[in-house]
């Protein structure tokens, strides 16, 4: 039986990835933040851990990407969940509203329709959707933006389903430990590098994967935390860094990388 962390509490999204990923008979573990889920995981507490990577309408989430850097954990499996919003709240109607919670990233994939119908209305940043769901169910005239799983959990009141400005909107969890996972013949590996100051170092980086027709389906930039104007990049690569091409394409990035970390490779979630 799996024994994960993921970024709770209950009826979060993390939740819902974890779930996916490991089924509902495994021990699944809730931490504050998603640094904790990385701790947890670097000091054996959990054997992996479930944090989010990306989403398809706000991009990618900056502190799981921060965090790839500072820790030596790898990633292992990949989940894409659907992310549906709802109104929730004790209350009977939307015109009873008078402050809504949720996430930060809920209330940006959710800003149209909060400016159609919801103007005036003060929108306060919270940890989690669940958080929010809280404290919808304890105070007077407010509201959460969450999934419906928050409005069973918390005996609230859904007053407008599928708020998203998006219909199509999905979130990329990343599952994170420290074991290698062999091929399967579908994969991605995903790598980090940091580059040398040197005319061209990026396009000639990056030239060691067209050479060998390797397929980049993303990239990302950071900016260093120690260095001011200096970058590190994240990339995901179609394949497994234990085929020949993609281990020799690294090799030889490394030559222009002051830093190249493999993260891992590991099998293509389905969307």
């Amino acid at each position: 039986m799996e024994n994960a962390a993921y970024l709770g509490p209950e009826a979060t999204f993390s939740h819902m990835a974890a779930k996916k990923l490991y089924g509902d008979s495994a021990s699944l573990h809730p931490a504050e933040t998603i640094e904790d889920v990385f701790e947890m995981v670097e000091k054996d507490m959990c054997t992996t851990g479930v944090v989010p990577v990306e989403n398809s309408y706000e991009g990618a989430v900056n502190i799981t990407l921060d965090l790839f850097y500072k820790y030596d954990l790898r990633i292992c499996a990949e989940a894409y969940v659907r992310i549906r919003h709802h109104l929730l709240s004790m209350e009977g109607d939307m015109s009873d509203i008078k402050k809504i919670y949720s996430h930060p990233m809920a209330l940006a994939q959710c800003h149209s329709w909060l400016k159609a119908n919801m103007l005036g209305v003060p929108l306060t940043e919270v940890s989690s959707t669940s958080m929010a769901a809280v404290i919808a169910a304890k105070e007077s005239g407010a509201a959460a933006i969450g999934n419906m799983n928050l409005s069973l959990m918390y005996g609230l009141n859904v007053l407008r389903e599928n708020i998203e400005d998006h219909p199509d909107n999905m979130t990329r969890f990343a599952a994170i430990g420290k074991n290698q996972v062999r091929p399967t013949g579908d994969d991605k590996t995903s790598i980090l590098f940091f580059l040398a100051d040197r005319p061209g170092a990026l396009y000639k980086a990056l030239g060691a994967l067209a050479e060998r027709g390797i397929n980049m389906t993303r990239i990302e930039s950071r900016p260093m935390k120690t260095r001011n104007w200096e970058y590190l990049f994240f990339t995901d690569l179609e394949g497994h860094e234990e085929e020949a091409a993609i281990d020799e394409a690294l090799d030889e990035m490394e030559n222009y990388c002051v830093l190249l970390k493999r993260l891992g490779s590991y099998p293509k979630g389905k969307e």
